[in-house]
Formats: structure tokens, C-alpha cells, sequence
């Protein structure tokens, strides 16, 4: 460790240079030279280097604000398991920009479920029940989640989404995890617009006309639209058809999350919301406190299962901003909230592919899963 990032752990309190400024108590950061202090431990620990001195200082500026608004939001947490904010490595970045970047332009997700219904004919408006859920579930420890990926700045949430669910099925379904191509999706996807914004049943309805989607390997990812190069490249994976979850004025909260959770056991369910306060978050239980308007989404995450801390329900929901966010790229949103739509409305408009069973399929529903201990905080 270098002297001066020893002098700023000393400064700051840290332990050791394995520590992380996500581990400081930043109420104690209130005048300008802590914040300038902190900001050159937080440069330090992402690698940053700016232009000249005229950005360095515009940066401080935003990340002083930032820090702010962090420090107002997890000032108002409302137990120990309520999120937390934290200086990630969208820190220097503001709010505007990181919702351009990684967001879509807010749609009134009522709309999308017409669209959703005439698209495919199999969308339909179904009660979920399932008697044999047990209280938690993971799909990642079943060995059918790929590692956590990164849209880059692309508002590609919606094919990361369902690329994920895509995955999670073959697996579920045949016992082989593949990867597949989200840019292909990207590329090819004609009613979804690439990096500007789309839907999880664009992306399935697309799959299925083309009779399959191609490998991450055989079409990497490149956080740009480009020319469809579907025809060069071999299908790896397919689905049959899709399905989702349309609530109604009928529907009572509890049936949407009982709806939600049942479906969830089944398989891992690509989900749409209100994702423009996710930016800064560290860990913890979401609670949605601060969403957007009560019908506008502008991003796709994927729910791989869900579990209860002390009596606090929640989600595990796989995002796409790389492991370097959240909990290893992941986020718990709270459920079981008495709100029909759910937390920043994720029950509102789900969607999951199928894949018909086969003689020769298998399911690897209790296959051990060789990786990260998901235990509970």
C-alpha cells in the first residue's frame, strides 16, 4: 500500500487497504476538506482520472452532492434491514446521467400489458397457487443462473432480463447452464429498440421467430446497437412460447404476491420497474420508498428467488450493472407490502419463457451450486 493511500486510511478511520469506503460512517464527512478527502480515497479505490483539474473539481462537486443525498436517504432507513446507500462507482456520476445511461425512457407499464396480450396470445390472465413453496428459494444455488453481467452504458436492462430468465429455463429444463446473446437481442430485436429501451416479451417473441438465440461466446456483448448478424451465428438455446403474470382490479395484493412467489419457485421471472433510485445501493432490504410515478418503468431485473429477515419479506433480484454493485450484482426488494403493483410496481408486469419437457430433459431443481455462499446477511 502506497503512503498516501495509508495516510487516507489512517485519516479516515479504515482498518487495513482491504477495507472499502463503503464500510465509513459518512455522517462524520461534513466539511469541505473531509469531503475533498474522501473523494480522493473514492478516486483512488475505482481508478479515476479525470481530464484536467476543471473536471476533478466538477466531479467533487457531484460527488459532494451525491453524498448528500446518500446520507439524507440512509439517515431515514426505518430498521437494520432497510436499504443502504453507499459512494459506489457511480459516485462522481449524477442522478440525470446515470438514468440515461442505464435506464429507458419511463413508459406507463398499463399500456405495455395490451401490447404484451397482442403480441402473444399465450399471455394470459392466470391465479397462481402452489401448496409445496417452501418459506425460502434460491435458484442460484441450483446451478441454473449465469454469473452477475454488465449492460454498460446501454439501456439494455429489458434484454439482460430475459436473456436471464432464457438461461435459467434451458438450464432448469435440459441441465446444461448456457450463456446467450443479449446483443443479438440488441441487434436483431426489430419491435425492441436496442440501447434506447424494450420489453421482456420483445425480446422472447423474437427468440422464438427466430427459432433459438445464439451464445454470449458466438455473439459477444458490445453496449452498442448494431446490424443484425443473426444468420451467422448458430442457436444455441430455444423456447417454445411465454407467459406472465397480468394483474386486474380484481386481483388483491395477496394473490398478485402469492402469484408472483409461486411462479418464482417454478422458475426465475424477468420483471419490469421503476429502477432510478437503485443507483447508489449497497445492501439491505428495498423498500421502494422513493419510486417514480405509480405506472412508469424503466428497467428489467430478473427474480431468481426470495426469502424473510426477521419477519421482513424480500426478493432476491438479479440486475445487470456488473458485481461490483449491490450485493455481488444482486438486490433484495421488499414484498409482501399490502401495495397491489408491489415495491416500484416489479409485480405489475411479469413475464417468464417456457420450454416444453422433453424424454431426454432433465431438471437439476436440487443440483449443488459451485459458487458464492448465498447465505442471508
Amino acid at each position: 500500500m502506497d503512503f498516501f493511500v495509508f495516510l487516507l486510511f489512517s485519516l479516515l478511520g479504515l482498518s487495513s487497504a482491504s477495507s472499502s469506503i463503503l464500510d465509513l460512517d459518512l455522517a462524520k464527512f461534513t466539511t469541505q476538506e473531509q469531503v475533498s478527502t474522501l473523494f480522493q480515497l473514492w478516486k483512488k479505490e475505482h481508478g479515476r482520472v479525470y481530464q484536467n483539474q476543471e473536471e476533478d473539481a466538477e466531479r467533487l462537486e457531484v460527488f459532494h452532492q451525491n453524498l448528500n443525498y446518500i446520507r439524507q436517504m440512509n439517515a431515514n432507513r426505518k430498521s437494520t434491514h432497510s436499504h443502504r446507500l453507499g459512494l459506489n462507482k457511480f459516485a462522481d456520476i449524477p442522478l440525470e446521467e446515470l438514468s440515461k445511461m442505464y435506464l429507458q425512457d419511463p413508459k406507463d407499464v398499463s399500456q405495455h400489458v395490451n401490447m404484451a396480450n397482442m403480441a402473444n396470445k399465450k399471455m394470459k390472465k392466470e391465479k397462481f397457487s402452489c401448496d409445496d413453496a417452501p418459506s425460502s428459494w434460491d435458484w442460484r444455488k441450483k446451478g441454473v443462473i449465469t454469473e452477475v453481467k454488465n449492460q454498460e452504458h446501454c439501456g439494455s436492462g429489458w434484454a439482460f432480463s430475459a436473456t436471464g430468465a432464457i438461461e435459467a429455463t434451458n438450464a432448469i429444463v435440459t441441465g446444461n447452464l448456457v450463456s446467450v446473446s443479449e446483443q443479438e437481442l440488441i441487434d436483431c430485436a426489430y419491435k425492441a429498440s436496442g440501447c434506447e429501451g424494450g420489453y421482456h416479451f420483445h425480446a422472447f417473441e423474437w427468440v422464438i421467430e427466430n427459432g433459438g438465440i445464439a451464445t454470449e461466446v458466438d455473439y459477444p456483448y458490445r453496449a452498442e446497437n448494431g446490424t443484425c448478424k443473426a444468420n451467422k451465428a448458430q442457436n444455441a438455446v430455444t423456447i417454445d412460447s411465454f407467459d406472465g403474470i397480468i394483474l386486474t382490479n380484481h386481483t388483491s395484493a395477496a394473490e398478485s404476491d402469492e402469484a408472483l412467489l409461486c411462479a418464482t419457485f417454478e422458475q426465475p421471472i424477468s420483471a419490469a420497474m421503476d429502477g432510478r433510485d437503485f443507483f447508489f445501493y449497497t445492501d439491505g432490504i428495498y423498500d421502494g420508498g422513493n419510486c417514480s410515478s405509480p405506472f412508469g418503468i424503466n428497467h428489467f431485473v430478473l427474480i431468481v428467488g426470495y426469502g424473510s429477515v426477521d419477519g421482513v419479506d424480500y426478493w432476491i433480484v438479479k440486475n445487470s450493472w456488473g458485481k461490483d454493485w449491490g450485493m455481488d450484482g444482486y438486490i433484495w426488494i421488499q414484498r409482501n407490502t399490502g401495495d397491489l403493483g408491489g415495491v416500484c410496481l416489479m409485480n405489475f408486469f411479469v413475464a417468464f419463457p417456457i420450454k416444453e419437457k422433453t424424454a431426454t430433459h432433465v431438471s437439476p431443481r436440487v443440483k449443488p451450486y459451485q459458487g458464492v455462499d448465498y447465505s442471508p446477511l
